[in-house]
């Protein structure tokens, strides 16, 4: 099965903190590579224009899952922002400036964001960790995805009363 979005960024993120052992370095290369932030000055200026979807498509869990395929942009420019800004003044701009609920998708998506930057940041979260903090926490389970859809279909009613057939036969 196709990876997808979210196990890609997953990936993308065990790569850099093979490279990158500092959590600073680690969330300012995450934004270059998995949302177009630039560093340095011009980094400010990605970041006010939301960046560019670099890693396109789906895989977040429900909580997480706005039903667009910029959730990995959305993650990565929350998680760079609190690298620069700090968690309290991401979260206002994310709230005031670009309107996400926080009792939404992306309202949750930016917390688990700001999370993961921050204990990064605190070292409570090693970088050699990152990569599965962000499988456990955002990316829904590929064995479920599998067993919930049929290929070509998507998942809904059917197929997963159909799985729970399959399930309970002796």
């Amino acid at each position: 099965m196709a990876e997808d979005a979210c196990q890609r960024l997953a990936a993308l993120v065990a790569r850099l903190a093979a490279r990158e052992p500092s959590p600073r370095r680690l969330l300012l290369a995450l934004g270059r590579e998995a949302a177009g932030i630039r560093e340095g000055p011009l980094g400010l200026i990605d970041l006010a224009l939301g960046g560019r979807d670099v890693i396109i498509g789906r895989g977040m869990k429900p909580m997480f899952d706005d039903e667009s395929n910029g959730q990995v942009r959305h993650f990565a420019g929350v998680a760079t922002s609190t690298a620069l800004l700090g968690p309290g003044l991401t979260r206002r701009l994310s709230v005031e400036v670009r309107g996400d609920a926080a009792d939404s998708p992306d309202g949750w998506l930016s917390e688990a964001a700001i999370d993961f930057a921050a204990q990064l940041l605190s070292r409570r979260l090693a970088v050699g960790g990152a990569a599965d903090w962000l499988r456990a926490t955002l990316c829904k389970d590929p064995s479920m995805q599998t067993l919930l859809t049929t290929p070509g279909r998507p998942a809904g009613r059917r197929g997963i009363i159909g799985w729970i057939a399959r399930c309970s036969r002796p």
